[in-house]
Formats: structure tokens, C-alpha cells, sequence
């Protein structure tokens, strides 16, 4: 099923490429109308529909069971990345409490991956639960409902404000991701039922989108008229979200896009993971311009990952030779 969605790859780079870009305005401060306005209406959609995204492929990662697997390497990526990040995150007199709170919801920008780690064992959780009473995905679904409506209620009361909360409790893997998740593995289990064709027609789904990416954009800005260019100005996920990330994911599928001369897998995720690093070395150097910071985020992050494709099997040759020779150097056991 999987080699039939090329468009999901190139969802995929879209979206790590407006990751890229909206760190690169929060990071440089370029808070002004055009740069608020599109990253409150638009480049905060980037989250939810790669929530989409990944719980649309653990459907199918799940079916195949390789979930563990799958969760191993999210893992594996996850710890590489933090241990790789330390220096900018943790501070010399960090004690190891704060440390591992920190490690737990995910520093920086690698938030989303503990955060994604959270939504799947809740996801895996629920679908546990529908098989072993018999309802299926009916826990799931209210899972994901409960969940939604506890973010907006915590997203509003911030924005009030009644509430002051801390960033863990109104971005995290259960309000933020884990919605999302779900329906991304929805759409995945009724495309697998009854097919790609079953979902709404191209021209209905496209014309939905940009209606209702129009009327986000108007959301931010009467914000911006209202309240300036403050983050905190409305909620993280206004109810709009839900059908426009939706849509959009439902959108690229319905897309007919070729198969990728290149992995833009692992494009968007060398993107993802290293722009913060790139953008962090620009500003050692005094660079402060969010275009170049966007031009070297993804070009820089593109080159690293084509290198890496060129010594792989350099690597993998090396690496099979030393597990080899450990392997022939280990002592006999007695019979």
C-alpha cells in the first residue's frame, strides 16, 4: 500500500521545509505582520499534519507488525539527537532532575519526537483496548475527541487568560499530537477498507483547503490587529485546525505524484533534526537574515543527507567488518 503514496514524501519535505522556516522566524524574533500572520494562519499547521502523517504510516507499520521496531528506531533517534543537541540545551550546572524532565518532554525542537513516542503508546494503547473488548476503534476515536477537547480547553484558558500554564501541559504528545494521530490512522484504516478512491474528490478537497486556510489566515489577522505580534494571542489549535490539517493531509493523497528520483524521506528528516543546528552555527558567524536562514537550513541539511547516502554502504562495510571480528575474537564456550 505504502509504495502507492509517493505524495506522502513529498508531504513530507513540504512540511520540513516550513518547519524550517518558521524557526527561522521565531529564532532571528522577525515578528512583524506578514511573518506573524503566515506563521500563526499556516506554519503552525506543520505540527498536526506530521502528526497526520505519522499516524497515517503506523497504521500500516502496525498491520505489518513491525511496530516495535519502528519504535526502536524512534527511540534510537530520539536519544542520538538529544545527546546531539546537549551542548545547546543543557547548561553546565543543570542538575539531572531537570535534565531528564527536559529528556522526558523533549528539548528544543525534538519536543515533537518524545511528544510522537507519547501519541503512539496511547494510540497502541487504545487499539489495545477495542481488541480486547471487541469495539475496535471506538476507544480510539473517543481517546482522540477527549484529547482534543481537553487541548482547546487548556489552548483558550491560556489565551484568556485564566490560566497561566507551562509549555509541557499545552504542547505535548497527548493534546497536541495524539488528536492528530488518530485521524491520520483512520484515514490510513479506511483507505486500506475501501480505497484510495473512497475518499472525496480532488477538486472538493482542494477548494475546502484553501477555504479554510483563508479564514485561519483571517483569524491571525484580526490577532495581529488586536494584539499585536504576540505568540500567546489566540490558541495553539483553534478548532479550524482539525478539518484544515485534515484536508490538506487528504489532499496530498489524492495527489498522482511520480515516484521521487531521490529519498525525500530522508531529506525532510536530515532537515528536521539539523536546521536548528545550522541556523544555531549562522549565528555564531553573525548571520542574522531568516532567508538565508531557511536557504542553508534546507540546502545544508539536503547536502548532509545525500553524503550520508554516499558513505552508507562505506559505513555498513566497515561496521559488518568489526562486528565480524569481535564476533571471531570472542572466547569458546566449553561444551
Amino acid at each position: 500500500m505504502l509504495a502507492r503514496f509517493y505524495s506522502v514524501d513529498y508531504l513530507k519535505l513540504f512540511l520540513a521545509i516550513g518547519v524550517v522556516f518558521g524557526h527561522s522566524i521565531l529564532i532571528n524574533n522577525h515578528l512583524v505582520g506578514w511573518s506573524f500572520v503566515t506563521g500563526i494562519g499556516l506554519l503552525r499547521s506543520m505540527v498536526p499534519a506530521f502528526s497526520i502523517l505519522s499516524g497515517f504510516l503506523l497504521f500500516f507499520i502496525h498491520q505489518r507488525g513491525k511496530t516495535n521496531k519502528w519504535l526502536s528506531g524512534l527511540v534510537f533517534l530520539y536519544v542520538f539527537w538529544t545527546v546531539f543537541y546537549a551542548p545547546m540545551w543543557m547548561r553546565g550546572d543543570m542538575p539531572w532532575s531537570e535534565a531528564l524532565w527536559n529528556m522526558f518532554w523533549g528539548p528544543m525542537h525534538l519536543w515533537y519526537v518524545a511528544g510522537l513516542l507519547h501519541a503512539a503508546l496511547i494510540l497502541l494503547a487504545l487499539l489495545w483496548v477495542g481488541e480486547r473488548t471487541g469495539s475496535g476503534v471506538k476507544p480510539l476515536i473517543v481517546g482522540a475527541v477527549l484529547a482534543g477537547i481537553l487541548e482547546i480547553t487548556l489552548a483558550v484558558m491560556t489565551f484568556a487568560p485564566i490560566w497561566q500554564l507551562s509549555t509541557e501541559v499545552v504542547r505535548n504528545g497527548l493534546t497536541v499530537i495524539f488528536p492528530f494521530a488518530a485521524i491520520g490512522y483512520l484515514i490510513a484504516k479506511f483507505v486500506a477498507e475501501r480505497g484510495i478512491e473512497a475518499l472525496p474528490r480532488t477538486s472538493v478537497v482542494w477548494t475546502l483547503v484553501f477555504v479554510l486556510f483563508t479564514l485561519r489566515l483571517f483569524e491571525a489577522s484580526i490577532s495581529f490587529f488586536m494584539y499585536g505580534p504576540k505568540l500567546p494571542a489566540i490558541p495553539e489549535l483553534p478548532l479550524l485546525s482539525y478539518p484544515a490539517v485534515a484536508l490538506l493531509f487528504i489532499g496530498f493523497l489524492r495527489l498522482d505524484l511520480p515516484k521521487p528520483a531521490v529519498d525525500l524521506s530522508l531529506w525532510s528528516s536530515s532537515i528536521y533534526f539539523l536546521h536548528i543546528f545550522l541556523i544555531q552555527v549562522m549565528r555564531h558567524f553573525g548571520i542574522d537574515n531568516i532567508w538565508i536562514y531557511l536557504l542553508v537550513g534546507v540546502v545544508g541539511s539536503v547536502l548532509v543527507a545525500e553524503v550520508f547516502v554516499l558513505l552508507r554502504p562505506v559505513l555498513m562495510r566497515y561496521w559488518k567488518t568489526a562486528v565480524a571480528t569481535r564476533t571471531s575474537k570472542a572466547p569458546m564456550q566449553e561444551p
